[in-house]
C-alpha cells in the first residue's frame, strides 16, 4: 500500500526535498575513492617554513587586543635598498625564427603522401579518374564528339576555337571592335560571328554561346554610345546639356579602351577576362541608361531634370558608379548652372544669354523683345525639378532686380565687380561634405566683400567715379596697345608660339578619369573599400550647393534695390500717385473731376452754333444733355486743368519737392508733364459696351474715360502693366459710384408724393452707406495696411545703415514689394465686389444704381424726355410708386445676398491670397433693422 501510494504521488511537489529512502545517512557513508582529509595540522607534513605549528584553531585564533602591541616601525628617511643587480650580463641575441625557416623551405618537401592502398602495396598504381572532369579539356572536347549531333551536324557540339585567338577577339567584341570572329556593320546593334557554333575548350556550346554573348552585349554598348556621341557632334541645334553628356561618354569610353588594352596582355584565361570586363560592363549600363532616359528631352533643364532622376533612383548603388554618376551629373548641369549664374550675376554676361527665341525659366513679355527695356516674365515649367519653387523665385527675383542695377545704375560694384577686384563663386554642383562646407565659406567671403565694397562707395562716391574713370582709360590704353607698335605685337606672338609650352595637356588630372580608373581597378576597388566617406543624399546637394551663393547674391542685390526705390526713384510718391487719383483719395481731384462731369451749372463744352467757348470753368454736364458721348474736344476742355491744379497744390507734391534737393517735377507752367505722364484718355471698349456708352441716362455712360499712367523706368518691375489694369478697373468703378453721389445729392429735397419721398431718402441712404463702405473700408483700410508694410520696410532699412549691415533685417526685395502692391489690389477689389467670381453680386448692385438713375430722370425737364426716342428712356417714364417698388425689390434681393455671403463658409479665400470678408461691414451701415427683410 505504501508502494502505490508512493506512486500515486510521483508528479506532486508535496515532499519534493525529501531525501530518498535508499539513501544512506552521513554518519555511515563512507567513500571509497577518497579518504576524509585529516584537518589536523601538525600531521600534516609539508615542507613549508610559513606552516602552521600548531592546530588549526590556534592558528585562526585573533591575538589578544588588550595585550598586542606593534614591533618597531623602520625609519622612513633611510632608502630602502635597490634590489637590482648591477652586473647584470646581457642576453643573448635571439635568433629569427622566420629567416630560419624561410632557409630550411617549405615543411612537407620530404614527406610522401600515400593513400592506404600504396601504404600497404607499394608497388600498386593508381587507377585514372572515371570522371571526365578531372581529365584535360581534350576529354571533355572528345566525349562532346561523341553525343548524337543535331540535323546530322556538329551544332549540338560545336566547333573548338583556338584559346588565344578567342581571347583576342573576345577582347576586341567587348570594346565594340571588329575582329577575325566578330564583325561589326554600320547598324551598332548587329554583329556578324564568323562560326556560329565556336565554343570554348572544355566548355559546352550553350555555355560559351552564354559567355559570348555577354561581351557582345558589352560591344554593342561601346558602339551605341559611339553613335549616340558622333550624333551629338555632328547636329548642328545639340543643347549643351547633351554635348556636355557626350563629352562626359567619350572621357568614359577612352578610359575604357585604354585600361583593358594594357590588362588585355595580361590575361590568360577566360575567367581572367570575365572578371576583367565585368566592372566596366556594370558601368556602360548605367551610362547606357542614362543616355536612353534624356532621349526626349527638348532643354538643358528637361536634360538634367531627367538626369537627376535617373540617378536618384540608384543613389544607393556601388560607391564607384555612384561616384561616377555624379560627376556627369555635374557635368551635364554646367549649362544650366552657368546660366543661373549669367542672370544672377555670379557669372559673365553673354549677350545673347535671354532673347525671346532662347526658351529658359526666363522669358521676355509679349509685345516687349523689341523695346529698349524688355520685361522679364517668370516661367517656372522650365526650372528643373531639383530646384524648389521658393528657390526659382528667388533666383528670378535676383535677376530681375539686378537688370535694374545694370540698367540704371552701371556703377554700382554688384553690376562691375571686377573693378573692385571681386570675384564671385561658381555655380558647381558639389557632393562630399568637405566640398559643400567649402562652398558656404566661400558665399560668406564674397558676401563681406561686396558689402564692403559698397560702404566704399557710399564712404566716397567721388574717389570712385575717378578710379573708375582711370580703370576705364586703362583699359582702352591697353585695347590700342597693339595698333600702336603692331610689329613688336607680332614678334611676341611669334615668340609665345616657339615657346615650350608649360604644360602638358595630356598630364593634366581629369576627375572623371580617376574616378572611372578607380572604379575598374581591383588595387583601388580595395582602398576605396577601405576610405568609403560618408556623403549627403543626393535629393539635398543642390540645396547645399547652389543656395549659399545664391542667397548670398540676393541678399546683396535686394539690398541695395531697395535703398535706391525708396531713396532714389521716389516709390512712395508713385504709390501715392495712384492712391491719389486712381483710387480717388484726393478731395480736391474728385470734387473738381465730379463738377467737370456732371455739375449743370458749369458751361457746356458741347459745340453749338453761333455760340463761342470760352473754355474756362466748363463741363460735360452728364445728366443734363440728351446728345452722348463727348467729343475729344469737349472732353480736353472740360478736364483741362483738373489734374494738373489738383496735383500741384496737393501735399504730396509739396512734400515731395521739400525733400529732394534736385526735384524731378517742378511747377513750371500750367502744362507741366505729370509723374508718370498721368494724363486722361480713352478706354478702348469691345462693340458690346459701345452701345452702353451711347445712352447719357446710363449707369455705364462714363466707362470710356480712364487715367493714363506710364510708370517710369525701372518703377515697372514694381507698378507692372498687370496691377495697372486693376487701377483702372477700380477707376471705372469708382466713376460710377462718384456719378450716383451727385445724383442722390442733387434730387429734389419736396416731392408730391410720399413714394417720391421715400425712394429719395431710401436712395440717398443706400448710395451714402455703400460708398462709405467703398472708400473706408474697401480702399482705406487695405491701402493703409500696405503703407504700414512700406513704413516697416523703411524703418529697418534705417536700422541697417545705422548699424552697418545688409540683407539682415530686410530680406524682401523688389518681388516683395510687387506682390504686396497686388495683394492690396486684390483685397480692395474683393471688397469693392469686382472679382470675377463676384460678378453676379455685381450686377445686383448696378441694377439697384440703374433704378435711382431712372427715378432720376423724372426730375429732368419735359422737353428733355420728349426729345428723347429710345427705349430705356421711354422706360424711365414710369410711375415713382412702380420704381420705388423696383428699387425696394432690388435692395432687398442685395441685402439678402450680402448676407448670405457674410455667413458662408470659405467665402474671401482667392487663388495664393487670403482676402478678409468685410461684406457683414456694409450690411450694418444698410440696415440697422429688419426694415427690407419684413
Amino acid at each position: 500500500m505504501d508502494a502505490h501510494h508512493e506512486l500515486e504521488d510521483v508528479f506532486t511537489s508535496v515532499n519534493l526535498w525529501r531525501p530518498s529512502a535508499y539513501f544512506e545517512k552521513e554518519s555511515t557513508y563512507e567513500s571509497s575513492l577518497f579518504s576524509a582529509i585529516a584537518l589536523d595540522i601538525p600531521t600534516l607534513q609539508l615542507e613549508n617554513p610559513y606552516a602552521p605549528k600548531g592546530t588549526l584553531d590556534q592558528a585562526l585564533r585573533l591575538p589578544d587586543l588588550e595585550t598586542f602591541q606593534f614591533g618597531p616601525l623602520p625609519d622612513p628617511s633611510i632608502p630602502d635598498e635597490s634590489t637590482t643587480q648591477p652586473d647584470t650580463e646581457l642576453q643573448e641575441e635571439e635568433e629569427d625564427i622566420w629567416k630560419i625557416a624561410f632557409d630550411l623551405g617549405p615543411a612537407d618537401k620530404d614527406i610522401a603522401f600515400y593513400t592506404w592502398e600504396s601504404f600497404e602495396n607499394p608497388e600498386r598504381s593508381e587507377p585514372r579518374s572515371a570522371y571526365i572532369s578531372e581529365s584535360s579539356t581534350d576529354a571533355f572536347d572528345a566525349a562532346l564528339q561523341e553525343l548524337p549531333q543535331e540535323d546530322g551536324g556538329r551544332k549540338g557540339a560545336g566547333r573548338v576555337v583556338k584559346p588565344n585567338v578567342l581571347l583576342k577577339s573576345l577582347v576586341n567584341l567587348g570594346l565594340g571592335r571588329s575582329s577575325v570572329l566578330f564583325t561589326f556593320g554600320e547598324d551598332p546593334n548587329r554583329c556578324i560571328q564568323a562560326l556560329g557554333d565556336g565554343r570554348i575548350p572544355g566548355c559546352s556550346l550553350i555555355s560559351s554561346q552564354n559567355f559570348i554573348r555577354r561581351f557582345l552585349t558589352n560591344g554593342t554598348t561601346f558602339r551605341q554610345l559611339r553613335s549616340f556621341m558622333e550624333h551629338t557632334y555632328t547636329s548642328s541645334d545639340a543643347l549643351p546639356a547633351r554635348v556636355a553628356l557626350a563629352n562626359a561618354v567619350s572621357t568614359i569610353l577612352t578610359t575604357f579602351e585604354t585600361y583593358l588594352g594594357e590588362q588585355s596582355h595580361k590575361i590568360e584565361s577566360m575567367l581572367q577576362l570575365q572578371q576583367v570586363f565585368e566592372k566596366p560592363q556594370e558601368i556602360l549600363m548605367h551610362l547606357k541608361s542614362m543616355v536612353d532616359t534624356i532621349k526626349p528631352a527638348q532643354t538643358n533643364e528637361e536634360v538634367v531634370s531627367m538626369l537627376y532622376h535617373r540617378i536618384q533612383s540608384s543613389d544607393q548603388g556601388d560607391d564607384g558608379v555612384r561616384h561616377i554618376a555624379a560627376r556627369i551629373l555635374s557635368t551635364v548641369a554646367h549649362p544650366f548652372l552657368e546660366l543661373v549664374g549669367e542672370w544672377t550675376g555670379t557669372h559673365a554676361e553673354l549677350v545673347t544669354s535671354f532673347s525671346a527665341e532662347r526658351k529658359t525659366f526666363v522669358e521676355i513679355a509679349d509685345g516687349t523683345a523689341d523695346s529698349e527695356v524688355p520685361e522679364f516674365v517668370y516661367n517656372s515649367e522650365m526650372m528643373p525639378d531639383f530646384i524648389t519653387d521658393e528657390d526659382g523665385g528667388a533666383i528670378f527675383e535676383t535677376g530681375h532686380s539686378l537688370r535694374f542695377l545694370k540698367s540704371h545704375h552701371p556703377e554700382h560694384p554688384l553690376t562691375i565687380p571686377g573693378k573692385f577686384n571681386i570675384k564671385a563663386p561658381n555655380l558647381e554642383w558639389k557632393f562630399s561634405w568637405a566640398d559643400l562646407e567649402l562652398v558656404s565659406e566661400k558665399a560668406k567671403v564674397y558676401e563681406m566683400e561686396v558689402m564692403s565694397a559698397i560702404q566704399e562707395l557710399r564712404r566716397a562716391p567721388d574717389a570712385f567715379a575717378t578710379h573708375l574713370e582711370a580703370d576705364t582709360s586703362d583699359h582702352r590704353a591697353s585695347d590700342e596697345g597693339p595698333s600702336q607698335n603692331f610689329e613688336d605685337y607680332l614678334v611676341e606672338s611669334a615668340q609665345a608660339f616657339d615657346a615650350v609650352p608649360t604644360q602638358d595637356l595630356s598630364t593634366l588630372s581629369d576627375e572623371l578619369q580617376e574616378l572611372v580608373l578607380k572604379a575598374i581597378s581591383p588595387k583601388s576597388r580595395i582602398e576605396s573599400l577601405n576610405d568609403s566617406d560618408f556623403a549627403p543624399p543626393l535629393s539635398l546637394t543642390p540645396y547645399l550647393s547652389f543656395i549659399p551663393i545664391l542667397a548670398a547674391q540676393a541678399r546683396m542685390v535686394n539690398a541695395t534695390t531697395l535703398r535706391l526705390f525708396f531713396r532714389s526713384h521716389q516709390l512712395r510718391l508713385h504709390f501715392s500717385l495712384q492712391r491719389q487719383y486712381h483710387l480717388l483719395g484726393d478731395g480736391v481731384f474728385l470734387s473738381r473731376l465730379s463738377s467737370a462731369l456732371f455739375s449743370p451749372e458749369l458751361e457746356a463744352a458741347e459745340r453749338q452754333k453761333g455760340t463761342v467757348r470760352s473754355g474756362v470753368h466748363m463741363g460735360l454736364k452728364l445728366g443734363s444733355r440728351t446728345t452722348w458721348p463727348p467729343a475729344s474736344s469737349e472732353l480736353r476742355l472740360a478736364l483741362m486743368g483738373v489734374l494738373s491744379e489738383s496735383f500741384h497744390s496737393s501735399h504730396l507734391y509739396l512734400s515731395s519737392i521739400k525733400h529732394k534737393s534736385k526735384p524731378d517735377y517742378r511747377l513750371k507752367n500750367d502744362r507741366e508733364e505729370l509723374p508718370g505722364q498721368l494724363n486722361f484718355a480713352i478706354r478702348t471698349l469691345p462693340e458690346s459696351e459701345m452701345e452702353k456708352i451711347m445712352d447719357p441716362q446710363s449707369l455705364y455712360a462714363l466707362d470710356f474715360l480712364r487715367l493714363q499712367y506710364i510708370p517710369p523706368s525701372p518703377l515697372h518691375l514694381v507698378i507692372t502693366s498687370a496691377s495697372l489694369e486693376k487701377y483702372d478697373l477700380i477707376f471705372k468703378f469708382l466713376l460710377r459710384l462718384t456719378r450716383m453721389m451727385f445724383v442722390v445729392s442733387h434730387l429734389p429735397r419736396t416731392y408730391t408724393t410720399p413714394a417720391s419721398r421715400r425712394f429719395r431718402h431710401e436712395a440717398h441712404h443706400f448710395v451714402s452707406a455703400v460708398s462709405s463702405y467703398i472708400f473706408q473700408t474697401g480702399i482705406s483700410d487695405h491701402w493703409a495696411a500696405f503703407e504700414d508694410f512700406l513704413d516697416s520696410v523703411e524703418a529697418r532699412l534705417a536700422k541697417e545703415d545705422k548699424a552697418g549691415i545688409m540683407g539682415v533685417l530686410v530680406r524682401e526685395g523688389l518681388e516683395s514689394l510687387k506682390k504686396a502692391h497686388d495683394q492690396c489690389l486684390d483685397r480692395i477689389m474683393f471688397s469693392l465686389l469686382l472679382r470675377r467670381r463676384q460678378k453676379q453680386v455685381l450686377t445686383l448692385l448696378e441694377d439697384t444704381f440703374d433704378a435711382i438713375l431712372s427715378f432720376s430722370k423724372l426730375q429732368i425737364d419735359d422737353r428733355s424726355i420728349a426729345s428723347s426716342k429710345d427705349g430705356k428712356q421711354q422706360k424711365s417714364e414710369a410711375s415713382p410708386e412702380d420704381l420705388y417698388a423696383l428699387f425696394k425689390g432690388k435692395v432687398r434681393v442685395f441685402i439678402s445676398v450680402c448676407r448670405g455671403l457674410a455667413g458662408k463658409r470659405g467665402y474671401g479665400k482667392g487663388k495664393g491670397t487670403s482676402e478678409e470678408n468685410t461684406i457683414d461691414r456694409l450690411l450694418v451701415l444698410l440696415e440697422m433693422s429688419p426694415y427690407y427683410s419684413s
